[in-house]
């Protein structure tokens, strides 16, 4: 009996030697890659974006954060056509270009080119449509997007120079520019609401397009130029297209709950309530986004060695299921306090953020997929299941609100994520693994 129980405890002390190297490599090689600067930066940004909603709250009730919610919700869905879908190809270049300056230079200045028009075209049709139609019922909200939509193309420039950070690999220089431009914007964000209401709070937003643009530009000073190249961006708006189809679908099913219950439900209250719920779920997804932002230029650079992305995919998927758990366990517990202290009535955010809750597994795994798949070249892919599952989001959502209210919407939009992680996983599977079908 001694003897099996010496050899039980060896056994148990030889697993908890194996575990803790393994997680001391794990945690070497993602401090290596850069996703713990990546990772904290955004873990300070979303903390701060939060804390300014809190605070807003406070100042603005829970009127003033449904216009917000309203204005927030649309500019996300602007600002797609403003980057043409760029975005992702820009990164993908930038990462295969192996920090050679000149290849890098004639990526950037091409891609600037691109998002300049798309943006500047895209900022006047919206400000058009925003003047002359209904489109966003809000009036209070719809005044301020007429304000804000002309300075988009400050927002795109922005995302540019981000994305080409990613791509370089740069994740401390990124990690840097995030979290300064946090700081400063929340500051300037706060004040000027605290002393003109929700006017101070639209002066004070574009005032931060400004902040994050020079925050993100000053790294990438060497490689900013005016260089034009055909090939380049043909192969940019090639990728692009599908990626922009793509990346407007994903924001779609990110986002349609909140306009849903906005224009079903027509009550400022319960839009604030629930878009509450919604912002703080999607917050979480800032861990594996830290390790899924690092992964993009590693599938992109190993794009012809298939057993290396195959391991690579297979040991992402077990340790994205196994954090993703272990924060879904621990959310509910730190967000209660969180509601409270926005005040009586974001209490009722609470059951609508523990079934979105459910769905942030699914979105872990299918941002994973999306990884690959748009790292790979294969946006269309992409596309076709954020389609799909867009279609779907829209469906359960106009089914399930007016009967279930904001309840509704978060069932809606947690099974919609459960689609999209499906028919992902099969893409991934068919199209890389089994057909080998890059581009």
């Amino acid at each position: 009996m001694s003897g099996r129980g010496s050899a039980v405890i060896s056994a148990i002390s030889d697993y908890r030697r194996r575990l803790s190297s393994a997680l001391k490599n794990d945690v070497v090689r993602i401090w290596r890659a850069g996703a713990v600067h990546i990772g904290f930066s955004q873990w300070v940004n979303h903390a701060i974006y939060i804390a300014q909603r809190v605070l807003l709250s406070r100042i603005l009730g829970t009127e003033g954060i449904g216009h917000i919610a309203v204005v927030s919700t649309t500019l996300q869905l602007i600002r797609l056509p403003a980057g043409g879908g760029v975005f992702t190809a820009l990164t993908k270049l930038m990462a295969e270009s192996n920090r050679d300056i000149e290849r890098e230079r004639v990526v950037m200045g091409t891609a600037l080119y691109i998002n300049l028009a798309t943006a500047v075209l895209t900022s006047a049709f919206a400000w058009l449509v925003l003047l002359h139609t209904h489109w966003v019922p809000d009036r209070v909200a719809n005044r301020i997007l007429r304000l804000m939509v002309p300075f988009l193309p400050v927002v795109i420039l922005s995302e540019s120079f981000r994305c080409a950070l990613m791509g370089q690999r740069r994740m401390r220089a990124a990690g840097l520019a995030i979290t300064i431009s946090a700081f400063l914007s929340m500051a300037i964000v706060i004040l000027w609401a605290w002393f003109a209401g929700l006017s101070g709070w639209s002066l004070a937003q574009i005032a931060t397009f400004f902040i994050v643009l020079a925050c993100v530009a000053y790294p990438m000073r060497a490689v900013i130029s005016v260089r034009w190249d055909g090939r380049v961006a043909r192969r940019l708006l090639h990728i692009g297209v599908f990626a922009f189809l793509a990346q407007l679908a994903g924001q779609l099913v990110l986002h349609f709950d909140t306009l849903a219950v906005s224009g079903l439900l027509k009550d400022t209250e319960a839009t604030a309530i629930y878009n509450t719920a919604s912002l703080v779920a999607q917050q979480l997804i800032i861990v594996p986004g830290a390790i899924l932002a690092v992964a993009f230029p590693m599938v992109a650079q190993n794009r012809h060695n298939m057993s290396k992305l195959r391991s690579l995919y297979v040991e992402i998927s077990k340790k994205l299921a196994w954090l993703t758990v272990v924060v879904s366990v621990a959310a509910p517990l730190l967000v209660y306090p969180l509601f409270r202290l926005m005040g009586d009535k974001f209490i009722l955010s609470l059951p609508p953020f523990l079934v979105l809750l459910l769905g942030f597994v699914a979105r872990s795994l299918y941002i994973l997929d999306n990884t690959y798949l748009d790292a790979l070249g294969r946006t269309d892919l992409t596309f076709v299941s954020g389609l799909i599952a867009m279609g779907t989001t829209i469906v359960l959502n106009l089914l399930m609100i007016p009967r279930g209210g904001v309840m509704g919407a978060a069932w809606a939009t947690t099974l919609a994520m459960y689609i999209s992680l499906l028919l992902r996983r099969a893409m991934v599977y068919l199209f890389i693994f089994r057909w080998q079908a890059l581009r």
